[in-house]
């Protein structure tokens, strides 16, 4: 370990059994290593990752870490480099004496011999300081090496019993340490033991027996540390650090408090978010954010999707001030305890018996990764207190989306309303209301006004001939309160999550067990959306790859293959728009057309053994051959790294292309085979046909691991990448409300500069698809605006 990277406060512990082997093995004349020694039954809690050279040091330095449980007592009575020792005071210290008399240790080797006599453990530890840090906490004089040692005893005096506390250690437990000074280091050597150990047995298998449970927590020991380390620290250190942390919790106190203030929201989607997760809580039970019930699985979604929208809105000023200060705070505990990054280490471990020993890296301060334990401890105070409070009463959030629309009506209908209802501000019908998941209040009464009905409409909800009016109910919002535990997230609201998103609600929503009706509606909603959303980033990089392809001069070897592609990215575009737009829109032929793609671009992998007969896949295959025969004259290679996003040879390509042709063919030899099992009885066949359908499906996975996964090729892709990114950042200007113009995505090749104006397009091509498939709500706010006489 370099010094420049020695820490504050280094801390070994080792415990010692107490039995006649050890004793023995102890007192042996030849010399033994410490590796060595402890192998036998001395066991070290290395707790720095302290390198060998350095344990050999402290061993050398404070040689009572080598001595068995009775020779350690008569050692801790000599004087050794310590405060001068006369014939009446030792320098021993306890948590009743600064110095120990000699008729004092009589009765502490006493309590030594019965915690002997009774199986008890003897733990031994040493603290080291680093000489700097006691010297800037005015502890220790550099030019005179004097040590303030009242006040280390004193912070050890305060430490010990707490570290007792936490390992429940019995009342019969007693301690004694010694401060070492004539070191490289200044050490504090401290023994602890039990007269009647109140520890837990365990069975120890190299000595087949039970023994007691010698190590202390990893937390119990931090937390002796720290202790030891704030103890230490000057009035001037410690001030600093109280006025920081009180900084950081009148942040954290705000942010908690302004989380979900008054019932407002600055969003739709923040009141979806929270109106959701409370419709998903799990009845009868303690909500707690840090549960991983599979019943709060999706209230936990929409609570983190939430927190999101907080943290980059609302509470995004004093969430960004919440980091600075964690960050500044944090950096004031870098070297108080932990060793330097990358110094190694010799950890020792035995395993049935035997030693093992191996090279570590010390990892050093993890600075980001407490900085993120941080923002989750925050999050998860943020998430209980949103809970806390749905506790205490349902989020009645007024509706941001609801626009008075008043004017909207004819003049003669807004004189009918006002007569009505003088206050009115947003009206719907019924059916509209309820669409939106508001129910009538009780005794409410329906607004009166006239609307014109047309004997047809045409496909944009226009009336045809002559209106007749008739007589329609309306009502305000006022009339209306919502129903939450009914109210379920329409295809528009689902659109404004990502993919990756979407497929975390599923994945939610898949693990609660025994669904309910509505569950299961809103289980199937999720995956259409997932779906939907899918194909529209398909969309989007079909679009960026027809612009890349358009701007492709090939060479004459190159154009067949060009354009074939060209012609299958058109073909596979019309094909995602079919997909993108509701059947009831299509006519047959755009139907049949549909069916026609979709047989063609079958991906391999995803294809069902049970459909494929030999017209399934007699279209993929072709298509296939095809393209082995025109890949096979190209040279510019750049042209697939263009088509796949990523670097890649032909020779890999064409593999590829010929392990799709294989799948196909091998599923269709399984499906044949599972026809003539169900059209035969004879035993010996059925067993003969399903050894080679095992044997199949043994092939099938032997091609599936030659073609790059879906999800890990977009991973490679920076094409799919970025698509990805953008239709993400789109999504999220949408969920916020907020028009402004966005920059083109950072790709590092040349032809990604037309991605920016590929996806408008999809995303205009995206938003008429979604306005298609919701035409039926929007007929209602066409009857609303079309109330005129």
């Amino acid at each position: 370990m370099n010094v420049s990277s020695s820490p504050s406060i280094t801390f070994m512990l080792q415990y010692t059994e107490a039995n006649s082997g050890f004793v023995d093995y102890t007192n042996r004349d030849e010399a033994v290593e410490v590796d060595n020694e402890l192998n036998l039954e001395t066991h070290r809690q290395n707790i720095e990752s302290l390198t060998e050279d350095e344990l050999q040091k402290i061993q050398a330095e404070v040689p009572e870490t080598k001595l068995n449980f009775q020779e350690y007592i008569d050692y801790m009575n000599r004087s050794y480099a310590t405060e001068n020792q006369n014939e009446e005071m030792t320098a021993i210290f306890t948590k009743e004496a600064n110095y120990l008399q000699r008729s004092k240790v009589t009765e502490l080797k006493s309590k030594l011999e019965q915690a002997y006599q009774n199986g008890s453990l003897l733990w031994q530890g040493v603290i080291s300081f680093d000489n700097d840090f006691l010297a800037k906490e005015g502890l220790y004089d550099l030019e005179t090496g004097k040590v303030d040692q009242q006040a280390i005893k004193s912070v050890i005096r305060e430490a010990l019993p707490r570290l007792i506390e936490k390992e429940g250690l019995s009342d019969s437990s007693f301690w004694w340490a010694n401060i070492h000074l004539n070191t490289d280091n200044i050490h504090v050597h401290f023994g602890l033991s039990e007269v009647e150990s109140a520890r837990e047995k365990i069975f120890y298998r190299p000595r087949g027996r039970m023994e007691y449970r010698g190590n202390f927590s990893q937390k119990t020991i931090e937390r002796f540390k720290s202790d030891v380390f704030h103890g230490l620290l000057n009035e001037q250190t410690r001030g600093m650090i109280v006025r920081r942390e009180q900084i950081l919790a009148n942040i954290r106190s705000e942010l908690i408090n302004s989380v979900f203030r008054d019932q407002m929201v600055r969003s739709s989607a923040e009141k979806n978010f929270l109106e959701q997760a409370y419709n998903h809580l799990p009845m009868d039970k303690k909500w707690r954010y840090g549960s991983n019930a599979r019943d709060f699985a999706v209230s936990k979604f929409f609570l983190d999707r939430y927190l999101d929208s907080y943290l980059e809105n609302d509470g995004k000023e004093l969430y960004q001030e919440f980091l600075k200060e964690t960050k500044d705070f944090l950096e004031t505990y870098r070297g108080a305890y932990s060793a330097g990054k990358k110094s190694t280490y010799e950890k020792i471990r035995k395993l049935d018996g035997r030693v093992e020993k191996t090279q570590q890296e010390a990892t050093g301060y993890h600075l980001q990764q407490l900085i993120a334990n941080r923002e989750k401890e925050l999050r998860e105070r943020l998430a209980n207190r949103i809970l806390h409070l749905f506790r205490e009463n349902a989020p009645e959030i007024a509706d941001v989306r609801l626009e008075k629309n008043l004017s909207n009506f004819s003049v003669k209908n807004q004189q009918m309303i006002l007569e009505q209802d003088p206050n009115a501000s947003v009206i719907k019908t019924l059916d509209a209301w309820k669409k939106l998941g508001y129910d009538l209040k009780d005794g409410a009464k329906p607004l009166e006004i006239t609307k014109p009905v047309y004997a047809a409409y045409d496909k944009h909800g226009t009336g045809l001939g002559r209106p007749e009016y008739v007589t329609e109910l309306v009502y305000d919002v006022s009339q209306m309160k919502e129903d939450l535990l009914e109210k379920q997230l329409s295809l528009r609201d689902l659109s404004l999550f990502s993919s990756a998103d979407l497929k975390d609600l599923v994945e939610a929503a898949k693990k609660k067990s025994d669904r309910s009706l509505k569950e299961r509606q809103e289980l199937g909603t999720f995956r259409y959306a997932l779906k939907l959303s899918l194909l529209e980033e398909k969309q989007s990089s079909l679009l960026v790859r027809k612009t890349l392809f358009d701007q492709i001069q090939p060479l004459e070897t190159d154009k067949p293959f060009v354009e074939l592609k060209k012609k299958e990215i058109q073909q596979r575009l019309k094909l995602t728009e079919l997909q993108l737009t509701p059947n009831y829109k299509l006519s047959e032929s755009d139907q049949s057309l549909k069916q026609s793609l979709a047989n063609q671009f079958e991906d391999s992998v995803s294809f069902s053994v049970e459909k494929a007969d030999s017209l399934a896949i007699q279209a993929p295959i072709k298509r296939l051959k095809l393209e082995l025969v025109a890949v096979q004259p190209l040279q510019d290679e750049g042209v697939l790294t263009i088509l796949k996003g990523y670097p890649v040879t032909k020779d890999s390509y064409m593999e590829e292309l010929q392990t799709h042709i294989s799948i196909f063919q091998l599923k269709h030899q399984i499906y044949s085979r599972n026809k003539e099992i169900s059209q035969t009885t004879d035993q010996a066949i059925i067993q003969k046909l399903k050894q080679e359908n095992a044997k199949g499906f043994s092939e099938l996975k032997s091609l599936y691991q030659k073609i790059l996964p879906e999800e890990e090729s977009n991973q490679k892709s920076q094409l799919a990448q970025a698509v990805s990114h953008k239709m993400q950042e789109r999504k999220n200007l949408q969920r916020k409300n907020v028009q402004q113009s966005q920059g083109k995505a950072i790709i590092n090749t040349d032809f990604m500069r037309n991605l920016t104006n590929s996806l408008q397009s999809a995303q205009r091509a995206n938003k008429k698809a979604l306005m298609e498939r919701e035409r039926s709500d929007e007929r209602q706010e066409l009857e609303e605006k079309g109330h005129s006489i």
